[in-house]
Order: C-alpha cells, then sequence, then structure tokens
C-alpha cells in the first residue's frame, strides 16, 4: 500500500514542500494530495509546473488536488476520511503574505503576540482530524513553539510542529566548521531554546538574554558567543524564506515514512505539544525526545524561559498567558488591548481585531501619520 501525503495550505510554503517531494525519488510511489481554498483550476496549474519539473528529474509523481476551504471543518473531516493520508504538512496562514517580522523585530515585540493568529486554523484542522477518526500525525508549521502546546491543553496538539530552532542548526554547522576546522556534516549538534533565540542568533549573532543549551560533541575550544556571531546571515525577506521551513517539513515526512531502523536526529518545536524546540531522534517511523545530551526536565525548563522572551509566559486550559511588557507594547505601538489571557475559543475574534490594527498602522506608516 502507498503512502499517503496530505499538504493542507497551497501558498508559498505549501508549494515548496510539493516541489521538493515531487523531485525525490523516495516519494514517487506516495499518493500525494494538496488541500486548500483555492480554486481549482488555478492551483491545477501551479500542480503542473510541478509535475513537468518532477518530470526532468526523471520523476513521476501522483499528485492530486481538492478545493476545500479549512474553515469548514464538517467538509475538511469528510476529505480527511476519503483520502486517509498517513501524513498530514499543514502550511497554511491566516493572513496571506503576512509577515510577523515587519511588525515585532523593528519594534522590539516578541513574536508570541501573533499566536491568536497562527493558531487559528490549525486548530481547525485538528479539529477536522479529531472529527475524521483517521489514525495520521500531523506536523503544524505555524509558530509550534506556542500553538503546539497551546492545542495541547486542549487535547487537540499535531505530532509536531516544524521549523524555527532548526533553522540555526546549518548556521551552527558551518559556524563551527570555520572556527574548529571539522566538516559541517560531521559536527554534532544538540540544540534547546524557543523561536525567540532564533530569530536573535541568526539576526544579530546573539541570544539577547534568553536561556539556551548547545553541546557540540567534542568541542573543547570553541565558545558558544563566538559561534553565535558568525550566525548572523542575512536572508532574501518575503515568500522566499519560507523555502526553510518547507524543507524543515519534508524531513519530517521523510522521517515519518522511514520504517528502517536508522536514526535520524532532528531539531523541532512544539513535539508532542510541547513548549518551545528540542532535538528529536526518529527510527521506524516514530518521533521521541532526544534526552542523550540533556535532560526533558532541563529542556523544558529553559524553553518556559525562552518562550517568554517571545512575550508569552505559558500556555494552559485557560489559553494564551501574555507578559505585561508585551500588552504594554501592543498598546504603545499598535493601539491594540491584549488581555492577560486569551482562551482558545476567542483566538479567532481576536486575531481579526489584530489584523484590523495591523492595517490601520500600517497604513498609517504609510501616510507618515
Amino acid at each position: 500500500m502507498a503512502d499517503k501525503i496530505m499538504i493542507i495550505g497551497y501558498g508559498s510554503t505549501g508549494k515548496y514542500v510539493l516541489d521538493m517531494i515531487a523531485r525525490l525519488p523516495e516519494f514517487e510511489d506516495c499518493e500525494i494530495t494538496v488541500v486548500s481554498r483555492t480554486k481549482e483550476d488555478e492551483a491545477q496549474k501551479r500542480i503542473n509546473l510541478t509535475r513537468v519539473s518532477a518530470g526532468i528529474f526523471g520523476n513521476y509523481p501522483k499528485i492530486k488536488y481538492i478545493s476545500c476551504d479549512i474553515n469548514d471543518t464538517e467538509h475538511l473531516s469528510t476529505v480527511l476520511v476519503s483520502e486517509s493520508p498517513h501524513v498530514i504538512a499543514y502550511t497554511g496562514r491566516y493572513m496571506k503574505g503576512f509577515k510577523y517580522g515587519e511588525f515585532s523585530y523593528p519594534n522590539g515585540i516578541g513574536y508570541g503576540v501573533w499566536t491568536p493568529m497562527s493558531a487559528v486554523l490549525v486548530a481547525k484542522l485538528m479539529k477536522a482530524v479529531k472529527r475524521s477518526g483517521i489514525d495520521t500525525k500531523v506536523i503544524n508549521t505555524s509558530y509550534g513553539d506556542a500553538v503546539s502546546p497551546l492545542l495541547a491543553a486542549y487535547g487537540l496538539a499535531p505530532y509536531t510542529s516544524a521549523g524555527n530552532l532548526n533553522h540555526l542548526i546549518p548556521r551552527i554547522a558551518r559556524a563551527y566548521e570555520a572556527l574548529a576546522d571539522t566538516p559541517a556534516k560531521k559536527a554534532d549538534i544538540t540544540f534547546v531554546g524557543s523561536h525567540y533565540v532564533n530569530t536573535y542568533i541568526s539576526k544579530e549573532g546573539t541570544a539577547r538574554g534568553s536561556e539556551y543549551l548547545l553541546n557540540i560533541k567534542g568541542n573543547t575550544k570553541v565558545t558558544d558567543e563566538e559561534i553565535f556571531r558568525r550566525c548572523a546571515e542575512p536572508t532574501a525577506s518575503g515568500p522566499e524564506r519560507n523555502i526553510m521551513i518547507a524543507s524543515d517539513v519534508v524531513m519530517i515526512i521523510r522521517y515519518l515514512l522511514d520504517k528502517s531502523d536508522r536514526v535520524h536526529k532532528f531539531h523541532v518545536p512544539g513535539p508532542f505539544g510541547k513548549t518551545g524546540g528540542y532535538p528529536v531522534l526518529f527510527s521506524r517511523g516514530e518521533m521521541k525526545l532526544d534526552e542523550t545530551v540533556f535532560t526533558e526536565e532541563e529542556m523544558t525548563k529553559v524553553n518556559r524561559q525562552s518562550l517568554s522572551c517571545d512575550g508569552i509566559e505559558k500556555t494552559d486550559e485557560n489559553g494564551i498567558h501574555f507578559t505585561d511588557e508585551v500588552i504594554g507594547k501592543m498598546k504603545a505601538i499598535f493601539n491594540l488591548d491584549y488581555p492577560k489571557t486569551l482562551p482558545l475559543e476567542d483566538c479567532e475574534r481576536f486575531a481579526e481585531k489584530i489584523a484590523e490594527g495591523l492595517m490601520r498602522w500600517k497604513n498609517a506608516q504609510g501616510s507618515g501619520n
């Protein structure tokens, strides 16, 4: 029986995921279904490009498109039952083309304030999965450091999330290669920390007060500070940046479909609904926390502190608990009244309010007021 992969969301991330999978021979026998609210004729044109380019590589993947609005959880659950994918990659976004960084980074605001927007659609997907009753593993690409534990508190956790912390690993490997004369491919790196750490090490070469855990096997020469300074590499902005998270998704799918005894080490945010980012091990199509260097207790403690730097004190069955600092900044800069605690069921309503406030602010900036 062929492995079945479903990609939900067909923006830039979803397109990159499909392009990569289609070109890799190991996925050629898989059945791939793309689901989004894009009209079928428009989506099919882009999928046809993927098919042709894959054929140039000598691959002829089986790709199907289904038009379905993720907001319609009843229809989505019906689609899930009929397709019964082994793995689902959620790559959607609440606001198409919306980049949190253009609002957060220049204003020194933690990215956790956008969690209400990040949680809305993946929560609907997880409700549809639960309703369908199918056995599948969901990979979430929307701010997993906080969204995964938030959904876990409501019994809706994805299997894992993707991105964020793992984007630092190649940077650290290349920095270590330059400093310790060790091939980047051979650097055995174990790193723990939240999205905040990834943001500031990759942009500024510093963890900016966030706790983290870093171990490079055999390293006795190079300090963390020396490594981090070399990690500050500028990258393209806009949709092109999503090629990184798409790469994460494809590798996780690859590991989940590998039923061999081989062990694959990786770094992910929100595994099993946990807060922040962790090293994990994949084997026989299953994932577990990697505790060979740091204990789960050590990693959990660091991640909770690290996430607070991003503006979130914690997530639990009552919802998202924001820090006083980030509440003050959102009021002062965007004139948005954030509550101390926001329940999951109120996220969609509040996400609409955030979107309206940001558009007002952006328009005011453009007019010079």
